[in-house]
């Protein structure tokens, strides 16, 4: 195993370490239900049955792509709206289907579209069923990071949706449709930030504070702060309007990146859309990426500090935010 500082996915890694010691092939499922006993200290049916449908969906991975998390939050799309293009594609499973994805494409080729192999819904009503344990099990610690996780995992494919909707409406010339689906958008990065910030295992804060720790003196403190926040935006080698490739390397879910970064770059984006059809003239793709790369160098010249605590009730929110974006969402179209 080569984990590279992830801290993702502790399920996978718990696994892995105990094939070393595994003499004979294993149940996964009877595996997992012991697993989720063990990790919350008690034997729960539902958060059991909840894991049975993430280990069916999630982890279930048989398509050979290689990296998941291009969800457009964290890995937002350099192209001019008008290549943009959706295609949906119905997938069947004993003859029900389970899943309609759609595709952003681009002509260059350079974007890695968001990629989905498993059912939003199901996803979902496993979410329904880890809030339902959330009384029983709220004093546990890792029950709380398991469903601040979870309820990020369902609301960033829900933004992935918001997304096509938003290029959508471009393509359709559709000023107040453009301009309802982006401030959505951006209300839903907002409310991500505040349910990350409710477990410490999500927070920029400590990602900044430990590399600051490592300095000798305070000009190294400002460079190795530097260099922690350009390791998880963008890489120095960019122009005043060529971003690098080396962009969105981490692709972190942490409160205070979502409010302070991501936010505002999605922001700038919108911007371009609504002013191209009030002006009625094409995208500026260039003028956006001389904002948006200017927005990032000076975000990671910045020196604000971030809280290395959490604050919030993770059942709570998590809870609210279920009710408020995908109680009664179909989990049809997703990215």
């Amino acid at each position: 195993m080569s984990m590279e500082g992830i801290e993702q996915n502790p399920i996978v890694y718990d696994l892995m370490s105990e094939m070393a010691f595994q003499h004979k092939k294993v149940d996964v499922k009877a595996w997992i239900d012991l697993y989720s006993t063990r990790r919350y200290g008690k034997s729960v049916p539902l958060v059991q049955d909840a894991w049975n449908i993430l280990y069916h969906t999630v982890y279930n991975c048989t398509d050979g792509a290689y990296d998941k998390n291009r969800d457009v939050i964290v890995a937002f799309p350099d192209v001019d709206p008008s290549f943009i293009s959706t295609s949906l594609e119905s997938y069947q499973n004993n003859d029900k289907p389970t899943l309609r994805r759609s595709i952003l494409q681009q002509d260059s080729g350079s974007y890695e579209r968001p990629h989905i192999w498993y059912s939003p819904s199901e996803v979902i009503s496993a979410l329904e069923l880890f809030i339902r344990c959330g009384d029983e099990l709220s004093g546990s610690n890792t029950y709380r990071y398991d469903l601040v996780d979870l309820t990020r995992q369902a609301l960033a494919k829900y933004a992935n949706e918001l997304f096509l909707k938003i290029t959508k409406s471009y393509e359709l010339k559709d000023f107040n449709g453009v301009a309802l689906h982006s401030r959505k958008f951006v209300g839903l990065v907002e409310d991500l930030d505040s349910l990350l910030s409710c477990h410490e295992g999500f927070l920029l804060g400590p990602w900044l504070e430990d590399a600051k720790q490592l300095a000798m003196d305070e000009e190294q403190a400002k460079q190795f702060e530097w260099n922690a926040r350009t390791q998880i935006t963008m890489w120095y080698d960019n122009t005043d309007y060529e971003a690098s490739l080396l962009r969105d390397y981490g692709n972190k879910y942490w409160s205070g990146l979502l409010r302070d970064y991501y936010g505002p770059r999605a922001a700038i984006y919108f911007k371009y859309l609504l002013e191209s059809l009030e002006n009625e003239h094409s995208f500026r793709l260039k003028d956006w990426r001389r904002e948006w790369i200017k927005l990032t160098n000076e975000w990671q010249n910045s020196r604000g500090k971030f809280p290395v605590g959490s604050n919030g009730d993770a059942v709570y929110l998590s809870r609210r935010l279920y009710e408020k974006y995908l109680k009664n969402h179909s989990g049809g179209v997703a990215l």
